[in-house]
């Protein structure tokens, strides 16, 4: 590749900005539109001669390069354009600023200011709740691949690459002969493993990322990679507090529950960070450290209901129960499933009132609050752990007692309507529905599908989710009119956003018509089935 080359009669490469075992990045003008943007050029490291394999190639580098290409968040680079001109190239944005390796390595590998790891964890973790809401996960998340702008925005890099580097044949070599990897010092313990990744092991490589520039350092170091990656797989990291004391505590619980070795002790969504990297800034801001701004899951709120208001003291069937107010010592030594689940029953619940199905386009909101105690916060995420298992063995009694003490405690440290309370009230209704319990979880759908609403946003995944949840309560309870309603605008958000095949909207649309044919609407229910597979003529030909 030269200077003033020019790709598809339109992208003129100017100069080269970076060089890597995949290929090169060059600033380049793009001559149709006069704008300045950077070109990445792939290139393919094995089997060129293979006709078979190029063609598989090409087909995998338009799929993920559209897949890049339909990501439109702040929080992550734009790509324009993608084709193949005789090699595989991609069309960005030209960032002006430093990735945070470069950031590190010009303050001589000494961590960042503590506002500065904040406000980047914070931007970060909005990022990655949005590409994993589009089902997108990166791979090789890492500092190189987090830049710094000028004006100071954050912004995520190369989604895609990691899985184009393995099409294209491209291989990392670790110490030993015939070992692919990606990078050690940021890859998850089921990465390393050779197991199934979903957006958990991004989570972890954030984890990694934060801890490097929180500390200086990454969590694990060794003499070669492989002490390293037995570091991610065996090894508890040291509390970055122990190489910097001035670290806010609440930043401390988020670093390492992102850094868990098992995938489901991790936080379910970067989302569920919030509480945390709130509390972290908050403590910053009470330290005078000049942390700008708020979170970003707290921008347009008011100041809303106090946990300990009128809405936390009021007492509601099967939520709030004598007892459940606050953590005894059983909570805060390490009890077993077991163990909690026989505390939580010292509470018997009692019936729930009906609830209107209709959701508020808005609930009130909470404000920030002051720092919260690190070790609570540590105890109930363990115990959310517990309950999700509890499930899973089938023993959804236990499960719901468990859910519903923490979905209390949560809401008396975090408010109503944090998300790691809203994920207890969820998973509260969902035990209730597996009891056949659907009154009273269609109390906590309702609840959750208002509280994600305002913090999440009405259309977003999450919300869906239980709203999906709430129709279904609903035709439990035989109230078929209602649970069409919900079903029907679930429907067509998924379809706006999804797409009509998608199988999310395939299952609201399958939900739509089983409620009009209970309704005694078979022909109605019909056409909605017809719509579902459109390829299908009337008579199934």
């Amino acid at each position: 590749m030269a200077h003033s080359t020019l790709i598809h009669g339109r992208y003129r490469l100017l100069d080269r900005v970076g060089r890597g075992g995949m290929g090169e990045v060059w600033r380049a003008r793009d001559e149709s539109l006069g704008r300045r943007v950077a070109v990445k050029c792939l290139k393919p490291l094995a089997r060129r001669d293979d006709e078979a394999f190029v063609s598989m190639l090409r087909e995998r580098f338009r799929r993920e390069a559209r897949v890049a290409a339909a990501l439109q968040h702040r929080g992550v680079t734009v790509v324009h354009d993608f084709g193949d001109d005789g090699l595989l190239y991609l069309v960005m944005e030209l960032l002006e600023g430093r990735n945070l390796s470069q950031l590190l390595a010009d303050n001589e590998r000494r961590p960042l200011p503590v506002a500065e790891v904040v406000d980047v964890a914070e931007q970060v973790a909005g990022a990655l709740a949005y590409t994993h809401a589009q089902g997108v996960v990166h791979r090789d998340l890492k500092p190189a691949n987090v830049m710094r702008t000028e004006d100071g925005a954050v912004k995520i890099c190369d989604f895609g690459i990691a899985r184009l580097a393995h099409d294209i044949g491209f291989t990392a070599k670790l110490s030993g002969p015939g070992v692919a990897m990606g990078t050690p010092h940021y890859m998850s313990p089921e990465q390393i493993a050779g197991s199934a990744v979903d957006h958990r092991s991004d989570l972890y490589s954030f984890g990694c990322v934060l801890y490097e520039i929180a500390t200086g350092a990454p969590p694990f170091e060794g003499g070669d990679p492989w002490a390293v990656l037995v570091g991610h797989r065996d090894t508890p990291p040291v509390p970055p507090r122990a190489h910097r004391p001035e670290l806010p505590p609440p930043l401390e619980v988020a670093i390492l529950r992102l850094l868990a070795k098992a995938p489901d002790e991790r936080p379910y969504g970067a989302q569920q960070l919030a509480g945390e990297l709130a509390a972290a800034r908050t403590h910053l801001q009470g330290a005078g450290t000049g942390a700008r701004g708020v979170p970003p899951w707290t921008h347009g709120m008011d100041g809303g209901l106090a946990a300990g208001g009128a809405l936390a003291t009021r007492p509601r069937a099967a939520t709030w129960a004598p007892g459940l107010s606050g953590l005894t010592g059983r909570w805060t030594e390490g009890a077993g499933p077991d163990e909690l689940a026989r505390e939580a029953a010292d509470a018997a619940p009692v019936a729930a009132p009906r609830m209107p199905p209709r959701i508020p386009r808005q609930a009130p909101r909470a404000a920030v609050r002051a720092p919260l105690p690190r070790e609570r916060l540590t105890v109930l995420a363990g115990r959310h752990n517990a309950g999700l298992r509890l499930g899973r063995l089938g023993r959804w009694e236990e499960a719901y007692e468990v859910h519903r003490a923490v979905a209390a405690e949560r809401e008396r440290l975090l408010g109503p309507y944090h998300p790691e309370t809203l994920a207890s009230r969820y998973e509260t209704g969902s035990a209730l529905a597996r009891l056949g319990r659907h009154s009273e979880a269609l109390e906590e759908y309702v609840r959750t599908a208002a509280g994600r609403a305002s913090v999440l946003g009405p259309d977003h995944p999450d919300t869906l989710a239980v709203r999906h949840d709430l129709g279904h309560a609903l035709g439990r309870l035989g109230r078929w009119a209602e649970a069409l309603e919900v079903h029907r605008q679930v429907t067509a958000v998924r379809e706006r956003a999804l797409g009509p095949a998608d199988p999310a909207t395939v299952a609201s649309r399958n939900d739509e018509a089983h409620c009009l044919q209970r309704l005694g609407r078979p022909g109605e229910a019909a056409t909605v089935r017809r719509r579902t597979c459109p390829r299908e003529s009337p008579d199934g030909v």
